[in-house]
């Protein structure tokens, strides 16, 4: 009877994911909604003042590591608040929370990314798919340096390493978009953003694959303790 009735109980992973999303904080989606408003203005004003769509283009994609530093503190809440005992105790695995919660973060970040890229292909006058690439690399970019931060330094203040290294990637693209005269945005370059897409995409899931195994080691590690 005890098992039937715990068994009845179950939540579904529906249920879990839908637990997930309430589970983050409001914060965290107000602060990607006002990244991709903010840079909806700064376009829209880059437009009147600038002649240079290459500048704006790298301007917007400045959006890119924002929207990754926006849900850092959400993935590394475990470490940074001493939750992680908490967490193994319960009958959710520490891989599948930590798996929901990159996954709803991921889609927020990707939709706004590719809000901003549809705005910019209209305003610009350019092709949507080659605007999304460019949104996309800087954003791949600084979900690698993380992914790799996070299963390399698993101490309270990673978070502040991934910050740093998405402002790091932040401040170089804030360089480069004041720097006149860049080939790197011109046609002929689309092949090498291809390139660095498909290499950053295929070094994503590599780490995620790694982030797994941290997360079934910590809990082999607390079963044993």
């Amino acid at each position: 009877m005890l098992r039937l009735r715990q068994a009845g109980r179950r939540t579904s992973f529906g249920e879990f994911y839908l637990a997930q999303l309430r589970f983050i904080s409001w914060k965290v989606w107000a602060v990607q909604l006002l990244i991709v408003l903010g840079m909806v203005l700064l376009l829209r004003n880059a437009l009147q003042e600038m002649g240079e769509s290459v500048q704006i283009v790298m301007m917007v994609s400045i959006a890119a590591p924002l929207l990754v530093m926006a849900g850092i503190h959400t993935l590394t809440r475990s470490l940074s608040c001493h939750m992680l005992e908490i967490e193994l105790s319960t009958r959710h695995l520490l891989e599948k929370l930590t798996m929901v919660r990159m996954s709803l973060l991921g889609m927020a970040d990707l939709l706004g990314l590719t809000l901003l890229a549809a705005i910019l292909s209209v305003w610009i006058h350019s092709d949507v798919a080659t605007m999304l690439i460019y949104l996309l690399v800087p954003f791949n970019l600084t979900c690698l340096g993380c992914l790799w931060l996070l299963n390399r330094v698993r101490i309270p203040s990673c978070g502040y390493y991934c910050l740093t290294f998405a402002g790091i990637v932040a401040l170089v693209q804030m360089i480069l978009a004041f720097t006149p005269k860049l080939w790197v945005f011109e046609p002929a370059a689309m092949g090498v953003w291809q390139m660095m897409l498909l290499v950053t995409t295929a070094g994503i899931a590599l780490q995620v694959r790694g982030l797994r195994k941290t997360c079934r080691s910590l809990e082999t590690a607390s079963s044993l303790m």
